[in-house]
């Protein structure tokens, strides 16, 4: 079968396999969109990127890129936060897998049988088949008292901080600038994950209209970031390492510390 014929009965595969879960699922209109479906769980939307899998060597196997071809030859590009998951369809499974788009870079094997030779680390198959991962945990937005301490540590920094806690507002934090400005800001914790910090990955800060900045602290770098809401639309991230392939465009962690950023210009 011809692979754009393979990825269409993929799709509608997966279309299938989602409603008869009863899970609410649109298709968007176009070809625009580097996302194929989107699903909804308790309110939160995801964006699924349908990717067919294949069986070889025990392990089901699937690209996390997308190519098209140009006068310089093939061109691929991976998503890099342009999806939320990847919904994996191995036809010769009948079995669905639910992937986080921060899981990989471009390829990832889902082993489905016991390697020949010991491995010091294995994707399970098992562990991403679908109803497993669904739904998705919101690891976003942290507890209270995660944004107590990044409040506490943007005051340690000399920066008039105001809890927005017992409002009804759609933001976190007022931040008072040295001119006396003051900006709303949404404070998440970031992680690191193949060489980039997320947040934001459920779509749960809220839009420019209603926020300014987002104050992302990474624990595991020790430093926290200040990204413009305006500058992303749903999802971003930061870049910490190379991509393993060249990208059109990069935001650089290092560029958005908080030190560098504040205030702002």
């Amino acid at each position: 079968m011809e692979s754009h014929r393979k990825g269409d009965l993929t799709e509608a595969t997966v279309i299938t396999e989602l409603k008869r879960r009863e899970i609410p699922v649109s298709v968007p209109f176009g070809d625009n969109e580097r996302y194929d479906l989107v699903a909804e769980s308790a309110g939160d939307l995801y964006r699924l990127q349908v990717k067919t899998g294949w069986l070889s060597d025990g392990c089901v196997e699937f690209h996390g890129k997308s190519s098209h071809t140009n006068s310089s030859g093939n061109v691929y590009k991976t998503y890099d936060g342009d999806t939320d998951y990847f919904a994996v369809y191995c036809h010769e499974l009948e079995q669905l897998y639910l992937v986080p788009e921060t899981a990989f870079e471009t390829e990832m094997r889902l082993r489905v049988e016991d390697p020949e030779i010991e491995q010091p680390s294995i994707n399970w198959a098992a562990d991403y088949e679908f109803d497993e991962q669904w739904p998705p945990e919101d690891t976003t937005s942290g507890p209270a008292n995660d944004r107590e301490a990044i409040i506490e540590t943007l005051r340690d920094r000399g920066v008039d901080a105001i809890d927005a806690i017992d409002s009804d507002a759609p933001y976190e934090a007022v931040l008072r600038t040295p001119d006396d400005d003051l900006l709303r800001a949404a404070v998440r914790r970031g992680s690191v994950t193949n060489g980039r910090i997320r947040f934001d990955t459920s779509g749960t800060v809220p839009g420019p209209e209603a926020v300014d900045y987002a104050v992302v602290d990474c624990a595991e770098r020790g430093e926290q970031y200040l990204v413009e809401r305006a500058s992303y639309e749903r999802t971003t991230s930061l870049r910490v390492t190379e991509p393993e392939q060249a990208q059109p465009s990069i935001k650089w962690a290092e560029e958005y510390e908080f030190g560098a950023c504040w205030p702002p210009g």
